[in-house]
């Protein structure tokens, strides 16, 4: 009897009201996704951000588990914010796991995946520094490229504000190339057909950061040449792809960890803390550590830090005086007014113990900042902000997108809203393997 296969197809920051604005005259396979398969909502974690969002997808378990809160450490102890890899989770990926290791894997471009490590199958990963070793076996790039596939990775794609239609073509470049070695790998391209395929395409996020503007009333742009519109399109290619390679053994499973919608600026909390006394600036505009008790942590975690003694480099804020220095920070938070709406600029200001609970929690900011208007975010490490041209930004994540699946093990129709943790049983369930008892998710699917 054939094994049974399963795909996953990562659309990252796919907006469920542009799914539906678009419909099937545009986006007819995630219109077929719907009618033929079940689908549904997906919640993203508390913070919406794909690294906890990935992490907790492919490992089954939230960020209080596996202790990843953004792409950098929200706790360097000498301020300066450290990459995080693939040796970063403290709970195994899905396919790193013992239980799975007779199944082989084909991994496209997954957060957490680089350094590659060897596995029963194959891996291209998402290097987060420049680096010609980014794929198992080694020599893969070359072996696709004689299949004419030239990978190209997010890390050496960056936008400085260069020429739309230049930064467009290599963005969509970068995803078409990832699903040719993709559906590649599918079609047994590499010799041995992997039982699961797991591919993340990241141009629907990438372009919707920094051309959402387009996409709002009054656009100058015409619809079909909005690039955000372009990404959607290119991903529904690559999801008709395999629905079409969708048989009684092979199933199929699209979403994405987080949606998305529109930003109007970033707002630096830094400039807060300074005017409640909690921050001192130094000379080169970043806190004076000497002087500074609480500073935003690093972007995409909307947390503040207190500059605890003996967890940082120049702590000043004595762990007995911790919880009295978190209620003067929440207070100057909740009662800043962002001056461009005239209302709050937080909803709620969160302890991180209040909100993560599990070994890794601490590895979670002190505080998490609960936007009262999510157009307006906290602005995140100043130096990393201003490396990164985080300002040219027109657009940011929101915490609801979709999920979909075709296949025996989902039945069809409207499902229950979803978890990036149930990613990770799903994806057991699609492959016929019974549950993993540590796992605290659930398969998504309809009925």
């Amino acid at each position: 009897m054939p094994r049974r296969r399963a795909v996953v197809l990562v659309t990252e920051g796919a907006a469920p009201e542009l799914l539906e604005r678009w419909g099937p005259d545009v986006l007819p396979a995630f219109a077929r996704l719907r009618a033929e398969g079940a689908s549904g909502t997906m919640h993203s974690e508390l913070v919406p951000y794909e690294p906890p969002g990935l992490i907790s997808a492919f490992t089954g378990h939230g960020p209080a588990e596996h202790g990843c809160f953004s792409y950098w450490d929200a706790h360097s102890p000498d301020y300066e914010p450290a990459v995080l890899d693939s040796s970063s989770p403290r709970r195994p990926l899905l396919w790193q796991r013992p239980e799975l290791a007779d199944l082989t894997t084909a991994v496209v471009n997954v957060f957490g995946s680089h350094p590659v490590r060897p596995l029963n199958g194959v891996s291209i990963g998402y290097p987060m520094r420049r680096t010609l070793h980014a794929c198992h076996p080694r020599d893969l790039p070359v072996r696709l490229g004689r299949a004419g596939i030239h990978l190209a990775h997010d890390v050496n794609i960056w936008f400085t504000g260069q020429d739309k239609e230049e930064f467009t073509a290599k963005v969509l470049g970068a995803d078409r190339a990832r699903a040719d070695a993709a559906l590649h790998l599918f079609d047994g391209g590499q010799d041995e057909r992997p039982d699961l395929l797991v591919l993340n395409l990241t141009a629907i996020d990438r372009l919707s950061h920094v051309y959402w503007q387009e996409l709002e009333p009054g656009s100058p742009v015409p619809e079909e040449e909005r690039s955000v519109r372009r990404a959607y399109r290119l991903a529904d290619e690559v999801l008709g792809a395999f629905l079409d390679r969708a048989d009684e053994h092979t199933e199929v499973f699209a979403f994405s960890e987080i949606g998305f919608g529109p930003l109007r600026a970033y707002c630096s909390v830094n400039e807060v803390l300074a005017a409640a006394g909690l921050l001192t600036q130094g000379p080169d505009g970043r806190p004076d550590w000497t002087a500074t008790q609480a500073f935003e942590a690093v972007q995409g975690t909307q947390g503040v830090n207190l500059n605890t003694a003996g967890r940082y480099k120049h702590g000043i804020v004595e762990p007995h005086l911790r919880e009295r220095t978190a209620d003067r920070v929440r207070e100057a938070l909740l009662a800043h007014i962002n001056p461009l709406t005239g209302l709050p600029l937080f909803a709620e200001v969160l302890r991180g113990e209040d909100v993560h609970s599990g070994p890794a929690a601490h590895r979670a900011p002190d505080l998490i900042l609960v936007p009262y208007d999510w157009r307006y975010l906290p602005l995140g490490d100043t130096h990393w902000s201003a490396q990164v041209h985080r300002t040219l930004q027109s657009g940011w994540h929101r915490r609801e997108s979709y999920w979909g699946g075709i296949g025996g093990s989902f039945g069809s129709g409207a499902g229950p809203d979803g978890r990036p943790l149930d990613v990770a049983p799903t994806v057991l369930r699609m492959l016929g393997r019974p549950p993993l008892p540590d796992l605290p998710g659930v398969p998504l699917g309809a009925g």
